[in-house]
């Protein structure tokens, strides 16, 4: 799983907002299927080299969301029915992530015009 999920310290995002990231991408492509066990706080946090909380915060979001469940001393998994099972939230996830992505770049200096130009050069290819 770690192997799955790197935390960059170098990006704006916060390592926590990575790992959600991370691991709710790994959901909606179904490298995490349905029951999937997650590893604990403490082992996460030790394989990426965070604090625990960090990790515990993002568990926090995504059960909050919906992807996963926490089934105190049998573990965290991933939820039976996410989101991804849900048209209307995936779009919603995708929206909110090309936005995430757009503001990141728009934040490294990057002008709209130059943004769409990169995405339609890569659209094309």
């Amino acid at each position: 799983m770690a192997s799955l999920i790197a935390v960059d310290p170098d990006l704006e995002t916060p390592p926590y907002q990575q790992i959600f990231e991370q691991i709710r991408a790994s959901i909606e492509r179904g490298e995490l299927p349905s029951d999937a066990p997650l590893p604990t706080v403490r082992q996460l946090a030790g394989d990426l080299g965070v604090a625990p909380n960090t990790v515990a915060r993002a568990y926090a979001d995504l059960a909050e969301a919906g992807w996963i469940v926490a089934e105190g001393r049998r573990g965290t998994r991933v939820a039976p029915k996410t989101p991804a099972h849900d048209r209307r939230a995936r779009h919603q996830s995708l929206i909110e992530t090309v936005s995430h992505f757009i503001e990141t770049l728009r934040h490294r200096g990057y002008t709209s015009e130059e943004i769409g130009a990169a995405l339609d050069s890569l659209r094309r290819s």
